[in-house]
């Protein structure tokens, strides 16, 4: 981006100075709430329009959340800004978010001046807190920038942590007579190039070494029934096609993280979908069948192992992630490669080219048989999976079932729509009943700390990076309440956002949690009705209830059709959950444990 400051003897103030480092590492749009100690910043980025545009939202929260979406669908790093105080205090839910999940995030947050450090705890100076105190636990790296001299090595450091290795949120301190004061220090001439590289993420792919390429392929290569767990470093990496030949080769069936799932077109005949808690019948038992797993770019979390019961000590397991930290963290190894994951990927299917794997005709006759058993079981499995999930889709009860909306979402998508699904069921419905039919990102699900909340802010994020493609969240009742008030930032940007609210008038997981362990109601799991499509109304929003099945296509269509906001308030049942344990929990209370208990 041009300089539009260049001649002009330079920044005004050190707000200008940083508007000019964020253009410099190729930043777009930045969300966050204005305060009084952050408006040097404000002004600046006026400078730097249209190319450079913040994005004012109605709560901190939402745009830390907006922050991570637009860095997970653009590959740019996202950034916000809050004020000092009550707006920091609204950050840990977004960064903690963003951590877990692996977003780079940066986050710019304005502080007292230097000289009231002494009075900053318990509020004794106005709004004052101990803000690194309370973001170190959920940020990778954070700093506070003493004057406008060292700024711009800071906020280049902080690039660089938010975008390298493991990619993660980090926070920068600016205090506001820093900000408001003479920009001083040097600009950006002669950093752009680098600066853009770690703007982006993976900044740099470390490459593999060939000796680990080599075991782990050794190990591979003697593997009967492979199974491959992609996370959402698969997707950060666009590693995608390097997947789906290493599993062509290997006839490995794929599953995939909620966070990874895209990693590979879900109509693949090795695709066995998401596993997990929240995942699909065939991940579950081909990942149980397995007798090698490869796990990449994933950090193995409880979600994803069935509370790591798989794999198993008797399944052999390697390992392929871009942070060493990760490598034997949740399960002892029998190899592992340190690299980028579409590197990785390409080392190993080269590395596994010619070998006694895949399709039958090599010189191992037993393990080609094993092979193509294997491949067979694969697609049965997924086949019966799609035939059970198909039947549930197709249901016609009222009130309306969440598998039909999902159904209904699915087919009206395009290719280049996003679909942006809430924490706890909602994921679940989306991650598990619809289908991805072509590898990328296309559905979102908040896995690095699953808060319920997230979905309207990260269609935000996702709607100022992917401007001219729909994005249709799928909501919860309860999670929706988190976010209401975002509805006036999607109005007044026109933004082509359709909710659609699985209305069950509840907290889903809580009632079927216990029920399942408790065996009684509470006074507070049940809401009284909301009449959303109304209060979408109030703020200018297109919005339909809908409670008969066979009016649900028609409603989803006239919404995405809009063209801007819109709202449909699906009325559906309090007992449906996606969650296979929850079903055979109150069928057969003793199946409470086990994989998926």
């Amino acid at each position: 981006m041009p300089d539009p400051l260049a001649g002009q003897g330079g920044p005004r103030h050190a707000g200008a100075l940083l508007a000019s480092l964020l253009a410099e590492h190729g930043v777009r749009h930045v969300f966050g709430v204005p305060g009084g100690q952050t408006l040097a910043l404000y002004d600046g980025i006026l400078d730097y329009e249209p190319g450079l545009r913040h994005i004012a939202v109605r709560d901190e929260r939402t745009a830390a959340y907006a922050a991570d979406a637009y860095a997970r669908v653009s590959g740019q790093a996202g950034v916000c800004d809050a004020t000092v105080g009550p707006g920091a205090a609204k950050l840990p839910s977004g960064l903690a978010e963003a951590l877990g999940a692996s977003v780079p995030v940066i986050a710019l947050v304005s502080d007292l001046p230097a000289r009231l450090a002494p009075h900053r705890y318990r509020g004794a100076a106005s709004q004052a807190l101990d803000q690194q105190a309370l973001l170190a636990p959920v940020t990778k790296w954070q700093a506070s920038v003493p004057d406008a001299a060292t700024m711009p090595a800071l906020v280049r450091q902080a690039f660089r942590e938010a975008t390298t290795g493991r990619p993660g949120p980090v926070a920068l301190f600016l205090p506001q007579d820093v900000l408001d004061g003479p920009a001083g220090g040097e600009t950006g001439a002669g950093w752009q190039a680098v600066s853009e590289r770690f703007g982006r993420f993976p900044a740099f792919r470390p490459a593999p070494d060939p000796a680990d390429i080599e075991a782990v392929a050794a190990v591979l290569r003697q593997a009967r029934r492979p199974f491959i767990l992609a996370g959402g470093g698969v997707l950060h990496s666009g590693a995608g096609a390097e997947l789906t030949a290493l599993a062509q080769a290997l006839s490995a069936a794929v599953g995939t993280t909620l966070t990874g799932k895209g990693s590979i077109a879900e109509d693949h005949p090795l695709s066995v979908g998401v596993t997990g808690t929240m995942g699909t019948a065939a991940a579950t038992e081909a990942f149980a069948e397995a007798d090698t797993v490869l796990l990449v770019g994933t950090k193995a979390s409880s979600g994803a192992t069935y509370s790591w019961s798989l794999p198993r000590a008797d399944q052999r397991v390697v390992q392929c992630d871009i942070d060493p930290c990760e490598l034997g963290r949740a399960f002892p190894l029998v190899a592992a490669v340190l690299a980028d994951a579409r590197l990785g990927l390409a080392a190993l299917a080269a590395a596994l080219a010619g070998a006694d794997v895949g399709e039958p005709g090599g010189t191992g006759a037993g393990v080609d048989a094993a092979r193509a058993d294997w491949r067979a079981r694969i697609i049965e499995l997924a086949s019966g999976w799609r035939a059970g999930r198909d039947s549930e889709r197709a249901s016609t009860e009222q009130p309306i079932a969440p598998q039909r909306v999902v159904a209904e979402v699915e087919a009206l998508l395009a290719p280049g729509d996003t679909l942006v699904c809430d924490a706890s069921l909602a994921s679940g419905w989306g991650g598990v009943y619809l289908e991805q039919r072509s590898p990328g990102r296309r559905v979102l699900t908040p896995r690095g700390q699953a808060g319920l909340g997230y979905a309207v802010p990260a269609a935000i994020g996702v709607a100022h990076a992917r401007p001219d493609q729909r994005v249709v969240v799928l909501t919860g009742d309860g999670a929706l309440a988190y976010a209401v008030g975002e509805f006036a930032t999607i109005a007044e940007q026109r933004l082509p956002v359709t909710v659609v609210v699985l209305n069950n008038r509840t907290w889903g997981w809580i009632r079927w949690y216990r029920r399942i362990h408790f065996g009684r109601a509470w006074q507070d799991d049940d809401f009284d009705d909301v009449a959303f499509a109304d209060v979408a109304a109030g703020f200018r929003w297109a919005g339909e209830r809908v409670s008969e099945p066979g009016r649900l296509g028609a409603a989803l269509r006239a919404a995405l059709d809009q063209g801007g906001p819109a709202l449909v308030d699906v009325v559906t049942g309090a007992w449906q959950t996606p969650i296979a344990a929850h079903r055979r929990a109150v069928t057969d209370p003793s199946a409470t444990a086990g994989y998926g208990g």
